[in-house]
């Protein structure tokens, strides 16, 4: 049973350039998604080999980390004090660096910059030594 239909030729034509857009779409598509297609072709190989494996699960670890990170407070960190060291490093090249000793050490300890700046690294230092020795702990522990 065949059954003819008649449509207009622009219909058609137009039906046409529809379907060939499409072609090429789904083509550049694939090619976006062969690497993909590669990777997971060969993941359980790859996760099946030990040094794979030792390589790839921090990586992953790091995906639940990030997630209880403030990256915020993180990124703002990262970049104040890669500014701020950039800062100090080119008056350092510039003017070379003074020599402290104990007593310009003491001496320093009254600059309200320098009080702010160990207060910065007196907090983060606390933090760290608390939670590292949790994080460690736990490590034993397995």
């Amino acid at each position: 049973m065949t059954e003819t239909v008649t449509i207009p030729k622009a219909d058609y034509e137009r039906l046409l350039a529809e379907v060939d857009a499409l072609r090429k779409e789904v083509e550049e598509l694939s090619s976006l998604l062969l690497p993909i297609k590669i990777v997971l072709e060969k993941l359980p190989n790859l996760m099946a080999d030990i040094q794979v494996f030792k390589v790839a699960a921090p990586l992953i670890s790091m995906l639940s980390i990030m997630d209880a990170a403030d990256l915020n407070a993180m990124g703002a960190a990262m970049q104040g004090g890669v500014v701020c060291t950039s800062k100090a490093l080119r008056e350092i090249a510039e003017n070379g660096a003074p020599k402290v000793g104990f007593w310009g050490l003491v001496k320093a300890m009254s600059d309200p910059e320098v009080q702010k700046a160990m207060g910065v690294m007196l907090t983060v230092l606390k933090a760290m030594g608390s939670c590292m020795e949790e994080n460690l702990k736990q490590v034993s522990e397995k």
